[in-house]
């Protein structure tokens, strides 16, 4: 099989679900929601771009591999190709290595210190705690190769290596197959997941979905009162939380004068400095701009 570039990798996504995006199937990945993973593979938004960290972890990825097998004595090598499940051809893979001579496959990631140390996602070396996303992604991989086990190798703040062990658990097993093969049934029959209106990246997905207008003039549906109604006494309440807390700041800078530091025992202290910042130009840019306004003359209360 020859080698396939990222390109390709990237735009044959719509023709599956791959072991990174099994958590948003089953809507278990606090980053990306399964309306937002349909809309991808519906192609109606593009993927995100990479940001630094995600590049980083690409690129430092090969070192990774060699630093693994030498510190862990194990041969690993790469299959460059996507591979699909024979019985569920929509379930896709592009692993990062595989170790020669056993069914045990290797996924590897570029992990922040303070993450890996703080995050509470991370479990002690050897053990199978990974945050929830690695672990689908890796019993995705699992079922499409028919694996019994895969190893995570993460590197943790750049000069530390620590390998986890992930066994494949029939449970779970079907209740990844069973998700993934209703969220593909909606992609095939094009009938959306329901929005997460609650999840903070929504606004997003929908500016995104809607990224101009048309021009036109529309009568909301009954419900939209609803919607407005919660969110006027929704702001109201907000904004009486922001009166207290700026009130509690004053409170508080007026107690502390011209000083510095102002300490409360036993609890924590506040600091006041001067910063400086460099004065900088806005790049033009172009977005969407929400706003409620009401007819002249209606007062706050309507």
């Amino acid at each position: 099989m020859n080698k396939i570039d990222r390109a390709t990798m990237l735009a044959t996504r719509s023709l599956g679900i791959g072991g990174s995006e099994c958590a948003a199937a089953c809507g278990l990945d606090a980053r990306v929601t399964r309306r937002e993973l349909f809309e991808r593979k519906k192609r109606r938004v593009a993927d995100v771009e990479d940001n630094e960290r995600m590049m980083a972890g690409r690129f430092v990825e090969p070192a990774i591999a060699n630093w693994a097998s030498e510190k862990y004595d194990i041969q690993v090598y790469q299959r460059h190709q996507t591979l699909t499940h024979p019985k569920y051809p929509w379930m896709r893979a592009n692993v990062d290595r595989l170790r020669r001579g056993v069914k045990v496959g290797v996924e590897i990631k570029n992990v922040d210190l303070m993450v890996h140390r703080y995050s509470g996602e991370w479990g002690e070396e050897g053990s199978s705690i990974v945050p929830e996303p690695y672990y689908l992604q890796c019993m995705h991989y699992m079922i499409v190769l028919d694996y019994p086990e895969w190893e995570l190798i993460a590197c943790v703040g750049g000069n530390s290596l620590c390998r986890y062990h992930i066994e494949r658990d029939p449970e779970v097993v079907e209740l990844v197959i069973d998700n993934e093969h209703e969220f593909w049934q909606c992609v095939e029959r094009d009938e959306p997941p329901e929005f997460d209106y609650t999840h903070p990246s929504t606004i997003g997905l929908l500016k995104r979905l809607y990224p101009g207008t048309g021009g036109g003039v529309i009568e909301l549906p009954g419900e939209a009162m609803h919607w407005h109604a919660t969110l006027v006494s929704a702001k109201k309440r907000r904004d009486g939380y922001d009166e207290v807390v700026e009130g509690c700041k004053a409170h508080l800078l007026d107690l502390m004068g011209d000083a510095a530091i102002g300490k409360l025992p036993g609890v924590g202290e506040y600091r006041r400095k001067i910063v400086q910042r460099k004065g900088y130009e806005v790049a033009p840019t172009e977005y969407v701009d929400f706003r409620f306004t009401k007819p002249k003359g209606l007062n706050d209360d309507e």
